[in-house]
């Protein structure tokens, strides 16, 4: 987060957090010389906007908008949710979201990462990303969708702070297709959070998809389950495709933490419901979000393959990779 001596961190946590995460960040904090704070609430049953009713909103937006770094770490996340869009309206605020970070998991995705040569190998993957027109994208458990992307739009290489504004963890690039153009199939075939009852699958969420929106959802129980999560917010926005990303941390492993698992290596996933604005798409805000996981894919643009059966094929993104898993 490029913290300075005097800055104020403000780290939020929630009953679902992991504490020695938590106060491990705010002793790094202190030692460089910056003002940690930490708020800690109880964990919400929600994410997003669906969570504002059970958040401490006064006190917690007011900390927020004074912070020169906002560290997340809640499980429950606040990505998206009312606060959050306010603080980042503000457009003064290092934002990351690190959401249910665990020890294990900051060791093998941050601490034993050789990071300048991952954001490198993100670069590339964006630059692939961003000059493919027409995109498809299968996989072994039945995936086939295809779309279009819109060379407007930006496609994020995450973790490279660079100024105010809100980041992920590395080891993800991601970006919205022109919605209308998002027709096929997409399976779920790794895992699905929220809702907080899913996680790891145990059989596959079949999705049909037509202009950018989801209709028809098939599957064993948790893909009926998952289907009167998304109708019980009695909002059509969440069925609605808000991104596409790809995971390349090779560090990442599938545990049913989706900050973890949308970056597991060669993997895709998609996000539904309330899209953010930063990715200039058409579909805007909805009550809540949520994200799934499709295991060894394929992926070409415009013929072009990039993802080979879950592995990165491009000439120059396998250069990267043997230093990325060399170091």
């Amino acid at each position: 987060m490029k913290v300075q001596p005097g800055e104020t961190v403000v780290i939020t946590a929630d009953t679902g957090s992991d504490w020695n995460v938590v106060e491990a960040t705010a002793k790094a904090a202190k030692l460089v010389g910056a003002k940690p704070l930490v708020l800690w609430y109880p964990m919400p049953p929600h994410v997003g906007k669906a969570a504002d009713p059970y958040l401490p909103m006064g006190p917690l937006e007011a900390a927020l908008k004074n912070a020169d770094v906002w560290i997340e770490f809640n499980k429950s996340w606040l990505l998206y949710s009312t606060p959050w869009d306010r603080v980042m309206a503000e457009g003064s605020v290092r934002y990351i979201c690190l959401v249910g970070m665990t020890g294990d998991m900051m060791v093998r995705n941050i601490g034993r990462i050789n990071v300048p040569v991952l954001l490198e190998f993100q670069r590339v993957l964006a630059k692939l990303t961003r000059e493919s027109r027409k995109m498809e994208i299968t996989s072994p458990a039945g995936m086939d969708v295809e779309f279009e992307n819109d060379p407007e739009r930006p496609v994020f290489m995450e973790g490279d702070v660079n100024g105010p504004g809100d980041y992920m963890l590395f080891g993800q690039v991601d970006w919205a297709p022109v919605e209308e153009t998002i027709n096929g199939t997409i399976v779920f075939d790794g895992s699905v959070w929220p809702p907080q009852e899913l996680g790891i699958l145990k059989e596959p969420i079949v999705l049909e998809v037509e202009e950018g929106k989801v209709v028809g959802i098939d599957g064993g129980w948790e893909a009926r389950f998952f289907e009167r999560w998304l109708r019980g917010f009695n909002d059509p926005n969440m069925f609605n495709i808000a991104h596409i990303s790809y995971g390349c941390n090779p560090g990442a492993k599938l545990t049913g933490n989706i900050l973890e698992d949308e970056r597991v290596w060669g993997a895709v996933e998609w996000g539904l419901g309330n899209q953010a604005e930063s990715f200039k798409g058409k579909f805007g805000p909805a009550k809540s979000h949520t994200d799934g996981i499709c295991l060894a894919p394929t992926v070409r643009g415009d013929g072009r393959y990039i993802i080979k059966d879950g592995e990165y094929v491009h000439p120059e993104l396998k250069r990267l990779e043997k230093r990325l898993l060399k170091e």
